[in-house]
Formats: structure tokens, sequence, C-alpha cells
């Protein structure tokens, strides 16, 4: 990537609409518009045109018209990439589009690489790389819960955040350095090496909380993956369809239908989640094809946060019931959350006739999975969620557990004004500040009198980690190339 270059891309998506946009950005961008624009007033020339000034005139090439458009200039360096910035607001076709684009292109700017732009206000000190984060993280937001969040680092608060927690940290060595380059002084004897650790103690606690809040909204980040795992026909496929809204898995009476996995996404209380149907599962399949779909499961499982694991209301527990829970059982929980869902209560209730499905969950809860909501024996049937796949009874009721299993209660969240100052929204940042955790921790294990100038090291260390957050420490191209490959071309 070459700064010098002029760039330019169609910021708006390729389709038909009433608007598109083409942007330049670059050294020659206005020169380019004086070639390629023609303004109706004719006594305007384009490169004295004031900056934050929109005009009416004509894309020509030559004496041919092209459009009719609204040129904007912005003058660097109060522009977006802090560079000459001119944008063409065209009729939204992408013929005329590609027409613009192409007269850019042969007037001297070169295609723009994906997230180029912000990455030019990066590098030209317009924004922090947590703000270029933000952006690309709003585009493709899914849910206004995620769009509230990202917002908190497009204001700065993130950037401010770290600031001064760099500036407390850099006030501890200061203290710490004068008793390693001054050891004789008076002052210097006086020093309350304590007072110094327990602000280094306080950081600690800001940077725990951040990773707290981190975790606390991660599912809402990045979504809940769910599993509906259960033996065969007990309406897996059907419940993919009413949580979908419309038929995505074949559904039929016959056993072993499904025969491998299906994934989608849907937004459950303004919350991402990734369901995928399994195969069915039961004892003794010599079927080549289902064993396969069976590992399939396993593997669905095995990535999940939450398992629906469903029962077959109107009969009693099966050795093919057995089977999904030992096959759940034999996987890594890793925290899992199972939700026991009973299905077909439209046919009649009898899996209550004998204390299996007791046993089961039970078994489950001792392997160390966590079930929701959590199960009281001597209330067991009032609090296993029941669902009707055919009248659709209890569907809203699974819904919410989903959400709430996660311990996500949107209605609760904080506010925009009222979250935390340092908030982190990606596992980048998220490990930058645990690596900086890890060495102001350790530093607290040493003796501030005897160790200083290793503590002052690893103080230092923890500064570079929480300035990788922002972008101002040990970002290498690799780096960044990664976070802009994300963006599309026109931003």
């Amino acid at each position: 990537m070459n700064l010098e270059d002029t760039i330019v891309a169609i910021s708006t998506p390729l389709g038909y609409s009433g608007l598109g946009i083409v942007r330049l950005s670059g050294e020659d961008a206005i020169n380019i518009a004086q070639k390629i624009f023609r303004p109706k007033n004719k006594s305007k020339i384009v490169c004295q045109l004031k900056t934050f000034t929109t005009h009416l005139g004509y894309i020509v090439d030559g004496e041919k018209i092209i459009d009719e458009v609204l040129m904007t200039i912005m003058r660097k360096p109060h522009s977006y990439t802090c560079e000459d910035v001119v944008e063409f607001s065209c009729h939204g076709g992408p013929t005329v589009l590609k027409q613009v684009l192409e007269l850019c292109i042969k007037h001297g700017a070169r295609i723009a690489e994906p997230g180029e732009f912000t990455k030019r206000a990066f590098l030209n000190g317009r924004i922090d790389l947590c703000y270029a984060e933000a952006v690309c993280d709003i585009i493709y937001s899914k849910t206004k819960l995620q769009n509230q969040l990202y917002i908190n680092s497009l204001l700065g608060k993130t950037k401010k955040s770290i600031e001064e927690l760099v500036n407390q940290i850099k006030e501890a060595i200061a203290e710490l350095e004068v008793s390693i380059d001054y050891p004789e002084e008076d002052d210097v004897k006086n020093i309350d090496y304590e007072l110094t650790k327990e602000k280094v103690i306080n950081i600690i606690e800001k940077v725990n909380k951040a990773i707290e809040y981190s975790e606390k909204i991660s599912p809402i980040l990045e979504g809940i993956n769910i599993a509906i795992v259960g033996k065969v026909n007990v309406g897996k496929s059907s419940l993919l369809n009413i949580l979908l809204n419309y038929e995505r898995a074949i559904v039929s009476e016959i056993p072993g239908t499904t025969r491998d996995t299906l994934s989608e996404t849907i937004i459950i209380k303004d919350i991402p989640v990734r369901i995928v149907d399994t195969a069915g599962i039961r004892t003794h399949s010599q079927d080549v094809i289902e064993k396969i779909g069976i590992e399939r499961t396993k593997n669905a499982v095995k990535e999940a946060n939450v398992i629906l694991l469903m029962f077959d209301a109107s009969t009693n527990v099966t050795k093919d019931d057995y089977c999904v829970v030992e096959i759940i059982r034999s996987i890594e929980n890793n925290y899992k959350t199972i939700i026991p869902v009973l299905n077909k209560i439209d046919i009649g209730i009898k899996i209550f006739e004998n204390e299996e499905l007791e046993k089961l969950l039970y078994e489950l809860q001792k392997s160390g999975f966590k079930l929701y909501p959590k199960l009281d024996k001597d209330n067991l049937k009032e609090q296993i969620l029941k669902i009707s796949c055919q009248t659709k009874e209890g569907i809203e009721k699974l819904e919410n557990a989903i959400v709430d299993s996660q311990n996500i209660n949107p209605q609760y969240l904080p506010t925009q004004d009222a979250q935390p100052e340092l908030m982190i929204t990606n596992l980048r940042q998220k490990d930058a500040l645990k690596k900086a955790k890890v060495n102001l921790e350790y530093v607290t294990k040493l003796n501030f009198v005897k160790q200083t100038e290793i503590i002052c090291e690893h103080l230092r260390e923890a500064i570079k980690e929480l300035q990788k957050i922002i972008g101002t420490s040990d970002i290498t191209e690799d780096i960044l190339n990664i976070i802009f490959s994300r963006f599309c071309v026109g931003k």
C-alpha cells in the first residue's frame, strides 16, 4: 500500500438505489475531480472551491455527460482520512457508478484496498485502532445492542481510558526510578513504596472490571452457538424451522430424515444465535452415512455454548435417549449449558411416569454440565420446558430461556451513558488487556524496595500491551492488514 497514491472506490453497495457514492482520497483527489466534474454554475472552478461545500454539476468524459451529480469537497487535514477527499453522489445504478469509477482511474487514481480509507485515517493519526475496529463492527453489526456497544469506541472512551491507565503506570514507574537513580537522596528515602504498590493494585482492579464486562457482553457481540440434539424423530428439524420461521429442514415422520447438520443464524431477543440442527441419534446404527452424521453431531456439541436436549414427552425415556446423553457426557463440557426440552406435549405427557428422565438429567449435572433452569427434584415437572412444534406452544418461553441461560438480560444492560469507560469488544483487545494484567499482577508479588528495576521492566511491558489496544505500540503491518481486510472496499 502506497499512501502517496490517490485512491478511489464505490462506497455504497452495488445494486439499484436512489443514490450511489464514489469516493476519492489523496493528493490528486481535487485535481482528478476538476478533470471529470463540470459545475452547473460555470463560474465555479473546482480547485478553488472551499472545504465542506457541495456543488451540483455533471460527470463528464470529454464532452460526453455521464451523470448529473452532487460533488462534496473535504480538504486536508479536516477530512476522514486527513487527506483531500472528494465524494460524488451519483444516481444509484451500477452502470453509472462503474463509469465514474473508471474515469477516476483513467485520470490517475487507483482502486482502494479493503478498509484503506479507514486505514489511512489511522495511519495519519485521526483515529485510534479501537475506533477503526468499531467502524467495521458497526457496519457489520446484526443487532441494536451490538451497535450500542460499538458506539462506545467511536466516542473515544476506550482510548481515553487506556491513556489514563498508561499515565498512572508511568507515574508509578517515575516514583520507583527515582529510587534507582538517586538512592541516597533524603526525598527518596521517604518514598512510600506501599502507596505505589496500592496504585498498581487499583489499576489491576480497573483492568479486571474491563475483562469481566467483556465476558458479560461476549454473547451479545459474538452470539450464542446452539446445538439441537436428541434421538431420531423427536422434532429437532421442526423446532429449527419454527425458530427460523421458515422451512429450512426437511421434516418427515420417517426416523433418521436428517442425516447431516444444518446451521442457520437468527436473532432472538436482539441476540445473534447460530442454531445447528443435528442428526438424530439411535442405538446401534449400522448406516455409514448416519454414523458420519452422528460424528458431526458430536462436533456441533463441542462447539455449542447451549445444547437444546430434546425428549419426546409422549413416551417414556428410551435406550436412544440414553445413547444421546452418553454422547454428550463423552464431550468435554467447558461450562456448556443444557436446556432440556420436552416436545410433542400436544399428544400427551407420559415421560414422567417413571424416574428415568430425572436420572438422566442428574447424571448430566454430575458430569459438570449446567442445566437450565436449575432442576429441583421436587419440582421437576413444573420446571422443565415443554413445547409443541405442532401448535407452537411454549416456543416463546424457550426463546427466553436461551437468552436467560447465558445471563443476558438486555433490559438491564448499561445504557450508552452508563457503560464502563474501558470497554473491550474483540479478542485482539482482550488478549492485550490480559497480557497487561499478567505483568501487573506479577509486579505485586515482588519486593518494591529491593526489586525495583524488575518491577519497572514489567510495568513498561504492561504499558506496551495497553498501547497495543489503541494502536500506539508494536502494531505490525501484518496485524493492520488482518484488521482492515475485514472492511468493505469503500470504507
